[in-house]
């Protein structure tokens, strides 16, 4: 816990954003190799029986726009990955569902690190995640974010033509720190997208300006594709994995900022700042 508070640092807004949308959190995930930044809002489980529900289609009546609109076009405006925290519960309360290969009978460990869960908000389609095992395989524990995977990407072999030489080594070979998180992000996209029927579109995104410089982005050359959510998921996921933090997370890091100013630069939703610094995997 102690080492955990060390890597941590949390800077709150005002309860604003509390009335608005539920409280969005902007989450950056920091090592000495760049940065990766979210946009977090957080959803509790709902079991009845079998079945589990997560309301991704609640609305606020105070708010203008539907909650979930309201943090993909916010994380969008400061391009961020979109991501749900899903609060599970503990294992009783899940009734102890198979959580992964390795689940155990009763106190898993791999059932208590469930408890929360990283979901990308593009995978949180609410007639597909209505169960365990759906809930499962679109998400990550917390704890194992930045666990480096044990396994290439799941690719569909069309797609993987299309890959840059250095994205195919991102997502073939193991990671560690801020990659290790990205690509637990990616790797949760590229699986559902492999389930998938839609058509792989076999056209590259034009390179972006400055991606491939020492300050912006870490992958410019990536696939079009948009599956069947209309979106190209390859931008949509991997444009927030940066070089270099933004000058405001550079500042929280070393605690060198105003928050008045912080918080007045920020959209209304947003309740706060969480800035990781990533261990290195041992």
């Amino acid at each position: 816990m102690a080492q955990a508070a060390r890597a941590v640092t949390v800077v709150p807004f005002t309860q604003r954003a509390e009335a608005l949308t539920g409280a969005d959190w902007v989450w950056w995930w920091v090592d000495g190799t760049g940065a990766y930044g979210m946009l977090v809002q957080a959803k509790r489980v709902t079991v009845t029986r079998s079945n589990w529900s997560f309301d991704f289609g609640y609305e606020v009546k105070s708010a203008a726009r539907p909650q979930r609109e309201m943090l993909l076009s916010t994380a969008a405006l400061l391009d961020l990955l979109p991501v749900y925290a899903l609060y599970l519960g503990t294992g009783d309360y899940r009734g102890w569902e198979c959580c992964s290969d390795d689940h155990g009978n009763g106190n898993c460990i791999s059932c208590v690190k469930r408890t929360i869960s990283l979901m990308p908000a593009l995978l949180a389609e609410k007639l597909i995640v209505s169960d365990a095992v759906s809930t499962y395989e679109r998400s990550v524990a917390l704890e194992d974010l930045w666990t480096p995977p044990p396994a290439g990407a799941l690719l569909i072999p069309t797609l993987e033509k299309q890959l840059a030489p250095e994205l195919l080594n991102f997502l073939q070979e193991p990671q560690d720190g801020t990659r290790a998180v990205t690509r637990s992000m990616i790797d949760q996209v590229l699986r559902a997208r492999y389930g998938a029927f839609t058509a792989v579109s076999t056209s590259v995104a034009s390179p972006q300006s400055g991606d491939h410089d020492q300050l912006g982005r870490v992958f410019g050359d990536v696939p079009d594709d948009t599956g069947h959510w209309g979106q190209r998921y390859f931008e949509h996921t991997l444009n927030p994995l940066l070089h270099v933090p933004p000058g405001y997370v550079l500042g929280i890091a070393s605690g060198d900022f105003d928050q008045d100013r912080l918080t007045s630069d920020m959209p209304d939703n947003i309740a706060g700042i969480v800035v990781v610094r990533v261990p290195p995997h041992e």
